[in-house]
């Protein structure tokens, strides 16, 4: 009997897809921001895919972070679609949504409901067959992969320095900050590099350029052109993601890698950013794409000779699938792990994963290594609210 069958050889079907909203308020004192706005709580939303025999499989849904009650929504929509399916036709299950959602589902919040299902269904598969869902994709291609502490949420200097130095303690080598401010990003990079010296790659995200209100694309060449000599491994978003001619004047400007972009989830829309040059790293979400097109994207940067850097703003969960997705893909060079500080990694964990030199052993826990706890939505209640990551404030567009 195969692992996903029951005992009389029915394959196992999807009982249930729902989700799970958990939310942890950050401290003030730790005064979490971004251009764009204030990171008030650390939220996260969780996919459940049970089997008619009560197994589980966990994925995320990034954009959850920024909105609820769509998330809801098309759970409950997805859900409808695929009761009964076989748990093991994931590929075609993907198929299914995507196909059946064409005329009003093509980028956004939609498709990441679909990724994280998508994951959620490769977390339970490996269960299933007690397998890690590195082998559900071919295997490996590396014993490790490289991962990088993502975070620099901070406006000053001192409290950024401080926790670059955590995450130098906890195992990384890399650390990412965000520009809060176009005019003090440069002497706040000089002052974290002059910090760790050369012991930690920096990368710098600008967040599509800024929030409500994006900074122009000369603010970006400036920017690039002056952190050129602190050597940040890459500068991530520099433009709004529509503006292609924004991200092709800001490459020739600068001789920094330019990375993007997470919010591009599918392989026919990074196509004409690739055919033209646009990003020196592909950088797509691994929870909006899934797996399965996550492999699509992968296999069309390595057409183009771009290496992949995974974007993976969320729990564990998304952490680890793209730990998973890096150790089994060629051109994946680096995955991102949320180093700010919530709970939610050590709990949705099976065992503790910690960072050995910059990088991540190959597990071999079945799935993803991820569980979940129903007492933790007691826990962490989620109350839907006005997200503050995004302020509509009126300002003047800088030049």
């Amino acid at each position: 009997m195969l692992a996903v069958e029951t005992e009389g050889g029915a394959c196992l079907r999807i009982a249930k897809i729902e989700p799970l909203f958990l939310r942890y308020p950050f401290p003030a004192a730790l005064g979490y921001r971004h251009a764009g706005g204030l990171v008030e709580n650390m939220d996260a939303a969780l996919i459940r895919v049970t089997a008619d025999t009560g197994e589980y499989g966990l994925g995320e849904v990034t954009f959850g972070q920024h909105t609820h009650e769509p998330v809801v929504g098309l759970v409950e929509h997805f859900n409808r679609l695929l009761d009964g399916f076989p748990i093991e036709q994931i590929n075609r299950s993907w198929e299914l949504m995507y196909q059946s959602s064409r005329f009003w589902n093509r980028q956004g919040i939609g498709m990441a409901v679909m990724g994280g299902i998508n994951i959620a269904l490769h977390d339970l598969l490996g269960k299933l067959m007690r397998l890690p869902v590195y082998q559900l994709l071919g295997g490996l291609a590396r014993s490790r992969i490289r991962v990088y502490a993502s975070h620099g949420l901070h406006a000053t200097a001192e409290p950024l320095i401080a926790d670059a130095k955590r995450a130098r303690e906890a195992g990384f080598n890399a650390y990412k900050m965000r520009i809060t401010n176009p005019d003090t990003i440069v002497p706040l990079v000089a002052a974290l590099r002059t910090a760790l010296g050369k012991t930690m790659d920096i990368m710098v995200d600008a967040g599509e350029a800024g929030g409500f209100v994006p900074w122009s694309v000369s603010i970006s060449q400036k920017i690039a052109k002056a952190l050129e000599p602190y050597e940040p491994l890459w500068l991530e978003e520099p433009a709004r993601v529509e503006n292609v001619e924004g991200y092709l004047a800001i490459q020739e400007a600068t001789t920094i890698n330019i990375a993007g972009a997470e919010s591009i989830p599918t392989a026919h829309a990074f196509r004409p950013y690739l055919e033209q040059g646009v990003f020196d790293l592909v950088q797509f979400d691994i929870a909006t794409a899934g797996f399965t097109e996550g492999r699509r994207i992968a296999a069309l940067a390595g057409v183009h000779e771009k290496p992949i850097a995974i974007h993976s703003w969320g729990t564990i969960v998304s952490i680890m699938a793209g730990v998973h997705f890096g150790l089994a893909t060629p051109n994946c060079a680096i995955t991102e792990y949320n180093f700010t500080e919530h709970p939610f990694n050590e709990r949705l964990s099976v065992q503790p994963v910690r960072p050995r030199d910059g990088h991540i052993d190959a597990p071999d826990l079945p799935g993803l290594g991820v569980s979940f706890d129903d007492a933790l939505l007691r826990e962490f209640p989620y109350k839907p609210g006005k997200n503050t990551m995004i302020l509509a404030e009126e300002k003047d567009l800088a030049l």
